[in-house]
């Protein structure tokens, strides 16, 4: 048995353990949500109920903030890069804030007027798919328009 061979053979068995333990992990994933939606219906008392609306603005200002340094964060790979996916990024990053904000203000009101509350957080998640589905399809395009002018003034022209 060469060397080679008895160096193959154990990679090949971690690889094989690896490859299923991480098929293991993803169908463990995948089925969570389904045994936690078991776990409510056997255990869960539906008489009771729990509202903590402070709680819950907390984490959408929490999830706000979060979103708001990530736009920003793609709006300055936007301006130095000029590529259009991150515009149509920044765009639907900037279109959810400014819509979850709202779901977040209408949270205390949900008790007298529950569509306040129920239209702005799928009206926030489908403008933010529709801008980021929008940037796929605008995925390896050229530099916008304004980035190539700058570049050929700069004397940086591109091939």
């Amino acid at each position: 048995m060469s060397e080679s061979a008895a160096l193959e053979e154990p990679r090949s068995m971690i690889r094989a353990v690896t490859k299923a333990y991480s098929s293991c992990l993803i169908v463990v994933f995948a089925l969570l949500p389904a045994y936690l939606i078991a776990y409510l219906l056997d255990f869960q008392d539906p008489s009771l109920k729990f509202e903590n609306h402070p709680f819950h603005e907390i984490a959408i200002a929490a999830a706000t903030i979060e979103v708001l340094f990530i736009t920003y964060v793609t709006s300055r790979c936007y301006q130095s890069s000029g590529e259009p996916l991150l515009r149509w990024l920044t765009l639907g990053f900037l279109g959810f804030v400014l819509i979850y904000a709202l779901y977040g203000a209408f949270t205390g009101m949900a008790h007298r007027n529950i569509w306040l509350f129920l239209l702005y957080g799928p009206a926030s998640r489908l403008v933010m798919a529709v801008l980021l589905f929008v940037g796929l399809l605008s995925f390896d395009k050229n530099l916008t328009a304004s980035k190539k002018g700058q570049k050929d003034r700069a004397g940086g022209a591109e091939p």
